[in-house]
């Protein structure tokens, strides 16, 4: 019988929201079978609170004594070992909270709720569709196989945040649930936790470069692999080859940019929304593609993950806009300029050079780019390359490159 067991600790900025007594104490009594007073729960409050300074650190063991193993790239997940047990620790950002997980296995999984885009691309990058047995939302599914499923009816789908059907869920029993927590207030990691299931929050979507969320195959790999390591090697093998050829893509593709007057393509990410300009940040998972991609990112100097600026601001930079790439949920220059009519004096707006990351999608119009793209980073930057160097692309030796994976297409080309 497969099982998972699973710790959770709580790093919060604000540890007060914590220390609410009554709450501590109805969740400590069934535990201890004692009436707890004030000056009890404050004393276990102390206790808890130690426990908390030691599992926010970045120690290198999830219990005492166990070994962790860091990924190569991801800061995300870790793997740890011990007398042949197997851990898993997995850390998710909250709003301004970090929300860790560890998680003990015994015996692989076999049937799997699947609750986001990313889970099924690294399952189908392993070929282990055939063991998820819900998904979130089936329109979302850009894999034609488990989409067929869903039309069906053979593979049932249970929805997410708000909308979770938790009956089905629970009649389901399955090995695992997988899902994520984004701290808008639509979570259900909560209330799949309260109806006992195991669950795993994964959080490779904040990540903050491609290669690094392609390192959470290898947590896939350890979930199903079957105990003889197989499993596991094709995952690490995978990883090892995609993060080999984007390293070697990108390295051809910046050693050009090093010459005396050589360009950089200056690239803008982002959209208008109500006259706010949302845009990644410096240190984001896509200002990181565009530079590894040879662009040169508008705010590259910046240091968080997301920005807001004043239209008035990207507006100062217009006629500097080379490249235009992921502006916002529109696919259209009729939609761009319906939203947001000063979008047309942006060079790349003028020059056509506005590029959507909705170039694969499912038969029920679920985008690729957030499900078969996070296992294929080398693919992926070859495919931004392509569209910010004007396809003018080096030669990357003897590495293979499957260029039929094309997520980006200019949303003047129909």
């Amino acid at each position: 019988m497969y099982k998972i067991h699973y710790v959770w600790e709580l790093c919060r900025e604000k540890f007060h929201k914590m220390l609410k007594i009554n709450t501590l104490r109805i969740f400590l009594r069934p535990f201890l079978g004692v009436r707890l007073g004030r000056f009890g729960v404050l004393g276990l409050i102390s206790v808890f609170f130690l426990a908390f300074l030691e599992g926010c650190g970045a120690g290198d063991s999830t219990e005492k004594g166990v070994p962790c193993v860091p990924m190569v790239e991801s800061s995300l997940f870790r793997a740890c070992f011990e007398g042949g047990r197997r851990f898993v620790e997995v850390k998710s950002f909250v709003g301004k909270d970090s929300l860790v997980n560890r998680f003990l296995f015994e015996g692989p999984v076999d049937r799997v709720v699947t609750l986001s885009s990313s889970q099924i691309g690294f399952m189908e990058r392993l070929g282990l569709q055939n063991h998820i047995v819900a998904v979130g939302e089936g329109n979302l599914v850009a894999d034609s196989g488990l989409y067929s499923r869903v039309k069906d009816g053979s593979l049932p789908q249970v929805y997410t945040g708000h909308a979770l059907s938790l009956e089905p869920l629970v009649a389901l029993a399955p090995d695992l649930v997988m899902t994520f927590a984004t701290g808008h207030g639509d979570d259900d990691y909560e209330r799949i936790n309260a109806l006992g299931l195991s669950m795993m929050l994964t959080s490779e979507w904040q990540e903050n470069s491609p290669v690094a969320k392609a390192e959470w195959i290898k947590l896939y790999g350890t979930l199903f692999d079957a105990g003889d390591g197989a499993l596991v090697h094709r995952a690490d093998s995978i990883f090892r080859q995609e993060s080999e050829v984007y390293r070697a893509i990108s390295s051809a593709l910046n050693r050009t940019k090093e010459g005396e007057g050589a360009v950089c393509p200056r690239v803008l990410a982002g959209m208008s929304y109500g006259g706010v300009w949302y845009a990644p940040g410096g240190e984001s998972y896509t200002a990181k593609l565009i530079r590894d991609a040879g662009g040169c990112y508008l705010w590259a100097s910046d240091k968080t993950r997301e920005l807001k600026l004043s239209m008035e601001e990207v507006l100062a930079l217009a006629d500097s806009v080379d490249v235009w790439v992921n502006p916002g949920m529109f696919s259209t220059p009729e939609e761009i300029l319906a939203a947001e009519p000063r979008a047309e004096r942006i060079k790349a707006f003028r020059e056509k050079r506005v590029y959507q990351n909705d170039g694969r999608v499912g038969p029920g119009g679920g985008n690729d780019f957030y499900e078969g793209a996070v296992g294929r980073p080398a693919e992926l930057l070859w495919n931004v390359a392509k569209i910010v160097n004007l396809g003018i692309m080096p030669n990357i030796g003897p590495y293979f490159l499957d260029t039929t994976y094309k997520w980006y297409r200019n949303i003047y080309n129909f």
